[in-house]
């Protein structure tokens, strides 16, 4: 899994997977929207089964699951569940790594805080998914050459907020990686209200595979 926020169990479960099967979940940061499913996965597999789960993230996620899951006035009852057991973390930042054979996981550190990217290579393709993130020249070099881009898109150029990748920000961005497959996530509402200009906006640049998919949706890649 790529992030596990608000919703991401219920929604695994409508698509068929079975919550025992997930392996490994790579976080990019310690925000609500992309960790919030996960304390309630462990409870889940405490209970189900599952075996040990690889648990990737950027400094800072060791001490934050281990307070959540020791502390009484928390969630301190996980560990009694044993949920603390049935965890592998890996702390990443400037990372490269091979936890699996066949699959190589590099990061970098991105411009949203404390937050990381993360590029995934396989022996038949390549993935690398921003997370939240402004443009970064370390992002790029990190996806560089990935066959597939995840990439983040919040806001319209003119109505930009945060630490966040505007539609003119993405174009260019597109422009330098030159993925084959570009999926689009984490639009807010200003964004969605205007797709018909986000695809006119990154067909100028982009001739591969578009897709900004909404929940359920199914991409092969």
């Amino acid at each position: 899994l790529l992030d596990i926020g608000p919703g991401i169990i219920e929604k695994l479960r409508k698509v068929g997977v079975d919550l025992r099967s997930i392996q490994m979940i790579l976080i990019t940061h310690l925000h609500l929207d992309h960790i919030s499913d996960l304390l309630p996965l462990l409870k889940i597999r405490a209970l189900i089964g599952g075996g040990m789960l690889k648990i990737l993230g950027p400094k800072g996620i060791r001490e934050w699951l281990g307070l959540m899951m020791t502390d009484q006035r928390l969630f301190g009852y996980l560990s009694k569940l044993g949920c603390h057991k049935l965890i592998d973390v890996h702390e990443l930042w400037d990372d490269s790594l091979e936890l699996e054979p066949g699959m190589k996981i590099s990061s970098k550190p991105v411009e949203h805080f404390n937050g990381i990217a993360y590029r995934i290579d396989l022996e038949d393709t390549s993935i690398t998914y921003s997370g939240d993130a402004a443009p970064d020249p370390r992002l790029i070099e990190l996806a560089r050459g990935s066959e597939v881009l995840i990439h983040e898109c919040s806001f319209p150029a003119e109505k930009l907020k945060g630490k966040h990748t505007s539609d003119e920000d993405l174009l260019r961005i597109v422009a330098e990686v030159d993925p084959k497959i570009l999926i689009v996530t984490h639009l807010y509402p200003e964004m969605e209200e205007d797709l018909p200009r986000l695809y006119q906006l990154l067909s100028k640049a982009f001739r591969g595979r578009l897709y900004v998919p909404k929940d359920l949706d199914v991409i092969e890649v």
